[in-house]
This record gives structure tokens, sequence and C-alpha cells, in this order.
């Protein structure tokens, strides 16, 4: 009787065992189904689109192990230095230059509207990449009134869609509000309407000539532009405040929506957008027609894609480390970084000045680029990577930042 017992004492024993290893398990498993791979084959670069992969549950864990040591350092912080800095010294400045460029670009369209020969188009044409380059330097600032009324997809969506552009000439189009007429606007509509619609400068100025309604469409285009940057500029007037006090580590502080944003617009704007989706990182062949400034390049009026990649990489590096318009360095992403006492924004730093050279490498014509040695182009593109990665893994982690976006591109 008495071994009966015990033999009853050690199964008893043996089932809560297996009960505990199978609740382990089941945790486990419940984890790991918690993280989802989605896949997107969309190849268009649009600047709001999301095209990468991302694994959120597994960077919550890196963020919760990563900042384990340092939360207290990190609490301390004055976060919202960084964004007193950045909106005072970085974000409205560049915004009142681009303003004064797009101002110039509107008096230039309606000038040469009004009189279309050689010395206004060129005239037009440079404003237009003054405008262009300039532009690099705000489009990562999606945030209050440039995310409410989409700025970054009206200004800069491309590839231009022919198509669609087409038929707004034809029918006289001046509501553009439609999101289908993002991509028949903003800078890539301009350059369409200034190198696409005839493959010569005299062609295209005979155009603007014997018919009205390509300067009916392109004065409409000039002023969409200029009208949403006056809202996004005359927005941060007032929002200014609101954005320098918003600076606690929630999902809606202006703090954690600039980071991310940041990150995004590294990841998709610059690395994806500029350099993967024309190389065919994303894709089974590289997509040359789907670079920055297409027709620009491919009807040979000139080249701007790459002086457009590298004007994006470097206002990112500023905005990184705090630089004004002077170069004088103030509190940032890197400095906090610096105080969590990483390596990270060092690091990043130097990646940031081997892409450069990376991109400076690339000829000026991307589409001759792509066609005689296209490996260069994916160099330049895993060079923006590796720092994609110390940003959207480390840094957010060290910040204690979910990522708030989802992506599928199998980065």
């Amino acid at each position: 009787m008495k071994h009966l017992y015990i033999k009853i004492f050690l199964a008893v024993l043996v089932i809560v065992s297996c009960s505990k290893d199978s609740d382990e398990d089941y945790g486990q498993n419940s984890s790991q189904s918690n993280v989802q791979t989605t896949t997107n084959n969309s190849t268009g670069s649009t600047t709001g689109t999301s095209t990468s992969t991302s694994t959120g549950n597994s960077t919550s864990t890196s963020t919760g192990n990563s900042t384990s040591t340092s939360s207290s350092q990190g609490d301390t912080f004055d976060r919202g230095s960084i964004l007193a800095n950045y909106s005072e010294n970085i974000i409205i400045p560049r915004y009142n230059t681009f303003k004064t460029s797009m101002d110039n670009l509107k008096n230039s369209i309606e000038t040469f509207v009004n009189s279309p020969n050689s010395d206004n188009y060129d005239a037009l044409q440079s404003d237009w990449i003054d405008s262009y380059k300039k532009w690099q330097y705000v489009e990562v600032f999606n945030i209050s009134k440039a995310e409410e009324i989409m700025y970054g997809l009206k200004m800069n969506t491309y590839p231009v869609s022919k198509e669609r552009t087409d038929n707004n000439i034809d029918e006289g189009k001046t509501d553009l509000t439609n999101p289908n007429d993002w991509s028949a606007q903003g800078f890539p509509g301009l350059d369409y309407m200034l190198h696409g619609i005839g493959e010569t400068k005299d062609a295209v100025i005979e155009l603007y000539n014997s018919e009205s309604k390509y300067g009916n469409y392109l004065l409409t285009l000039g002023s969409v532009m200029n009208e949403n940057t006056i809202q996004v500029v005359d927005d941060w007037t007032t929002y200014k405040d609101v954005f320098n006090s918003s600076f606690n580590n929630t999902a809606t502080s202006a703090f954690n929506m600039m980071v991310n944003d940041f990150v995004y617009y590294f990841e998709k704007g610059l690395r994806t957008n500029k350099i993967g989706i024309p190389a065919g990182r994303f894709s089974s062949t590289p997509l040359p027609d789907k670079i920055e400034a297409y027709y620009y390049s491919k009807n040979s009026f000139g080249n701007l894609s790459k002086t457009l990649a590298l004007e994006a990489r470097k206002g990112a590096e500023e905005l990184f480390l705090g630089l004004n318009s002077d170069g004088v360095e103030g509190p940032s992403y890197k400095s906090y970084l610096d105080y969590l006492e990483t390596e990270i924004g060092t690091n990043v730093k130097t990646k940031l000045e081997e892409a450069s050279i990376r991109i400076d490498d690339l000829q000026d014509n991307f589409l001759t680029q792509i066609a005689e040695n296209n490996t260069l182009m994916l160099v330049a593109f895993d060079a923006l990577q590796t720092i994609v990665v110390n940003l959207k893994t480390d840094m957010l982690s060290n910040f204690n930042i979910a990522v708030d976006y989802t992506d599928a591109d199998g980065d």
C-alpha cells in the first residue's frame, strides 16, 4: 500500500511538471506568433508609401532589453531641448528658405506662361532645380499641417503618371486634391511639363506657344504647390510652442513622431525611393524609369537625381547632428545617444560620411549608371541600409520608442 501511495505521488509530480512546461512553451509560441511579416510587391517611389519589412514585436523586445540599464539616464535627458533646437534653428529656417524658393518658382512659371521663350524657360528650369534641391531638406518633416494635408505626397510622388497628367491637361483640371492626382503634380509634375511633353527645349516651348492648355496646367501646378507650402509654413508659427512642449515618451508626442518620421524618411524617402527601387533592390530587374527627376535625364536636359540624393543625405545628417544652416551644433538625436553612453551616434555619423562617398561614386546620370554598372547603385544602397539598422533598431531601442509604421520590403 505504501508503494502505491508513492507511485500516485510521483504521477502527480509528473503531471504538474508537464503542465508547467506546456504553459511555458505556449507562452513562447504565442510571443513568436505575434511577429508578422507582410509582403508588398509595389515598387512605386511615392514619398509616403511604406515598402519594407519590419517585425514590430522584435523591435519592442529589443527596446526593453537595450534600455533597461540606462533608463534612468534616458528619463533625465531634456528631450525638449532637442525639439526647441530643431524647430527654431532647423525646421522653421529650412521652411522659410524653401518658401522663398517656391515664391521664385511660382513667379518664373507665370513669366514663362505669359511669354514662352528660351530665356524664360531657362529661368524657370533653374528655379525648379533650386526648389527641388531645397525640398530635400524639408520633406522629412511630415508632422502637423504637413501630415494633415498630405504635403509630401502632393509635392514629390514619383514616378509621375504621364497618363494622368495628360488627361488633366486635356480636361483643364485645376482641382488636384484627389489622391489619384498626387502623381500628376508637384516637382515630378513640373519635370514632365518642362522636360517630358517634348524631347527638346524648342519642342517644349513650341507647345506652350501653340496650346494654351499646357500653360494653364503649369500655372495650376505652381499655384497648388505654393498654396500648400504657405499652409505648412504658416502653421509652424503657432505649432512651434505645442511642438516644443510635446516631449513625453508617448506614441502621439511630437518627439516620438519626429523620431519615427526621421527614421521613416531615411529608410523610405532616401534609401528606398532614390536608390533601392530604381536599382531593382526590391524587384527582379532594375527600374530606371523610377528615378527622381526622370524626364530631365531621359530627354538629355541634364541630370539631377544624384544631386537630390546627396542633398537628402546631407539634410538627414544635419538633422541627426542638430546642425543649423551655419553649421552650429545643438541638442540632437546624436547628443541624446551620446548622453546614454552609446557608440550609436558616432557610428551613424561615420556611416553617413561613407554613404556620401558611395553616392558620389555614382555617375551624374542614374539612367546610365543603372544600365552600365548597377552594382554601384546597390553598393550605395547597402551603405544607406547599414544606417537604417542603426536608426531603426539601435536608436529607437535606446530612446525606448516603438516603430509607428509597418512595412514589407524585406530589410
